[in-house]
């Protein structure tokens, strides 16, 4: 979408989801620092990062399967395998893997590692978990400058249009009789920015329970109870694949995510996650 600031000159975008990227990571990593010695704890953080991207590469992978366009999609993969035959086609290949990945598959993994899987973990859940929102703000930026992500048509407070050749005009070309891909998409719910917002607040809400002490458990528990709600009901908004015609797949693992909220409110003890 920033590409359209130089019309289509300069790829913008190729050098802004980097920086955006990096801040949040950066960001994340300096709150995480400041509650977990990470000399320390090295190990346990380089396994529960890889349980992390795996999550966050394995999600998108569900939701094909579980939609039923697995042989399908192994078929358009050897394809386009076949077609890589320089780097820049490599480049891109990664690109639109990348752009695949999910924060909220990642999470939902990364948690249940924490909690279930790698041994002496669950010390570092509230180290991690706290400044997440921070990171997931941060991070949807870069879902609302690539255009993707966005929400069902609405003409209402807050609408947004965004450029020809954009994902939206695409869909609504194909499906909602734009007369080109290569015009103004029509309005739409700005979802990613509600995300954005929404995650502010959240990072906002947990630092006050951090500053009045209340239990880490809690702490950490809300986090998760509060990603997974606002989620799922900006679901509702987006163009989002229904399973069974019934939830969209971010909406399932935002339930696991609730329930493990749930289970770290009242199952764990606020001297289990205490690095310390």
């Amino acid at each position: 979408m920033l590409n359209w600031l130089s019309y289509g000159v300069i790829g913008i975008s190729k050098y802004v989801s980097p920086i955006i990227f990096a801040v949040a990571i950066a960001s994340w990593y300096y709150v995480v620092s400041k509650y977990i010695p990470i000399k320390k704890n090295y190990r346990l953080l380089i396994k529960v990062a890889a349980a992390s991207c795996f999550g966050a590469g394995i999600s998108p992978l569900l939701i094909i399967i579980f939609s039923g366009r697995f042989v399908s999609f192994l078929s358009s993969s050897m394809n386009t395998l076949q077609r890589i035959n320089d780097w820049n086609a490599f480049q891109s290949v990664l690109a639109t893997l990348f752009k695949g990945f999910s924060i909220t598959g990642g999470l939902l993994i990364l948690v249940m590692v924490l909690l279930f899987v790698v041994k002496d973990a669950k010390k570092l859940i509230f180290g991690i978990l706290y400044p997440f929102p921070l990171f997931a703000a941060i991070a949807r930026i870069n879902c609302f400058s690539e255009g993707c992500c966005f929400g069902k048509m609405w003409d209402g407070p807050f609408a947004v249009k965004y450029p020809p050749a954009s994902h939206a005009s695409k869909l609504h070309h194909l499906k909602h009789g734009l007369v080109s891909r290569f015009e103004v998409s029509f309005p739409v719910h700005p979802t990613q920015l509600y995300i954005v917002v929404a995650m502010f607040l959240l990072f906002i809400m947990l630092f006050i329970m951090n500053r009045y002490k209340i239990s880490r458990n809690i702490i950490a528990g809300t986090m998760l109870i509060g990603y997974g709600a606002i989620n799922f009901i900006i679901e509702f908004l987006r163009v989002e694949p229904l399973l069974y015609n019934f939830l969209t797949m971010g909406q399932f693992m935002e339930i696991f995510i609730m329930i493990l909220g749930v289970y770290t409110v009242f199952k764990v003890k606020d001297c289990e996650i205490r690095e310390s």
